[in-house]
């Protein structure tokens, strides 16, 4: 918990050096540690914890000041709690402002994907109308053609929506108004990076940072500790023996906590790499599309089929589009939490601010 408290104070630090507001209208450039930065100050959720933070300490100083030993036991109980839940809820802030941040920058390369879609429709309803005007199609291949284009422009649009609503929910994370203009300046790769990690590598890293099998470890060490104290001639017998009874069940939970760390490992592992073969597949489908057009495009142009299966093609092409950036920013992000969550986070995007 120090180390959690030491990480919110330190980037505290760098939100006020960099004098973020949230007055209304206004534009903040952000990399990602700003981003977390300003949630950490500014997060309306954490705020309301603060709050309760703050009067629990109040309480403990009034029971100090009055002096009476059952009012501060429980005073420290729920102080205690409190901080529990204020670091706990700064801690997960990290993960979700990590998440947003992705789902930005993966809505705005949908936002561009259903661009080229768009700027291919309307060069097909240029190429269309032309025909048309030279009699070459009827005026139903033309209609067809400005039915795509239509489709197109709504679902650019619906993009753009769906991009403004993700940024005010990043402004509401964030605690800006609704008002202030995000700009995210961090550069997040997105190229393939294959997921060569072995498993094993993974959950032995995973054993040195999980805090649920240091916590079991370091229960185990005080029981040992409590054995060797209680086995002496000085000690009753019944405290050595329970002593010996706590040693054996701090060894059953360490190795309760090792078992379930493996298997939220694994889980996590193959996920991972599910994500990383559905990137291949998807791209496979990719490039099959777009010679599909190809196709679709030099037999239109030597008259030999009329103007659907084009049509249809860029419609095919622009979901294949958008598919393959869903499943490279998905499995981009899966990779980078994994990464992060088994201790192996240097050199990832916002992998050195998620502390205990």
């Amino acid at each position: 918990m120090k180390r959690c408290a030491v990480l919110i104070f330190s980037l505290l630090l760098v939100v006020e050096s960099l004098g973020i507001a949230s007055a209304q209208g206004q534009s903040v450039e952000l990399n990602f540690e700003q981003a977390v930065a300003a949630a950490l100050k500014q997060n309306l959720d954490c705020s309301l914890l603060l709050i309760d933070l703050e009067q629990a300490q109040a309480e403990l100083d009034r029971a100090l000041y009055v002096d009476d030993a059952e009012l501060i036991e429980k005073a420290q109980a729920a102080l205690e709690q409190a901080q529990n839940n204020y670091y706990t809820a700064k801690r997960d802030l990290v993960t979700k402002v990590r998440s947003k941040y992705y789902e930005v920058l993966q809505q705005e390369a949908s936002v561009k994907n259903q661009a080229k879609a768009l700027d291919r429709a309307r060069t097909q309803l240029e190429i269309d109308q032309a025909k048309f005007e030279a009699g070459m199609i009827s005026s139903l291949d033309l209609q067809r053609t400005k039915n795509s284009l239509a489709n197109a422009q709504h679902s650019y649009e619906s993009a753009l929506i769906t991009l403004e609503t993700k940024y005010l929910e990043f402004c509401q994370l964030l605690g800006f108004e609704f008002g202030t203009s995000i700009v995210l300046t961090e550069e997040i790769s997105v190229e393939f990076v294959p997921f060569e990690l072995d498993l094993e590598q993974a959950y032995m890293s995973a054993l040195d940072h999980d805090q649920s099998v240091a916590a079991a470890k370091d229960t185990l060490a005080k029981a040992i500790d409590a054995v060797k104290a209680a086995d002496n001639p000085f000690t009753p017998r019944v405290d050595l023996e329970k002593a010996r009874v706590d040693r054996q069940k701090a060894e059953i939970k360490l190795r309760q906590a090792e078992q379930n760390l493996y298997l939220r490992v694994r889980s996590e592992f193959y996920q991972v790499k599910n994500a990383a073969a559905n990137v291949l597949a998807k791209e496979r489908e990719l490039e099959l599309e777009r010679q599909n057009l190809k196709a679709e495009e030099a037999k239109y142009a030597a008259g030999v089929i009329s103007n659907q299966a084009v049509v249809a093609q860029q419609e095919k092409l622009a979901q294949a589009e958008d598919a393959y950036t869903q499943a490279l920013w998905n499995y981009s992000q899966q990779r980078t939490q994994f990464m992060i969550s088994i201790g192996m986070e240097q050199g990832l995007p916002g992998g050195v601010v998620d502390g205990d």
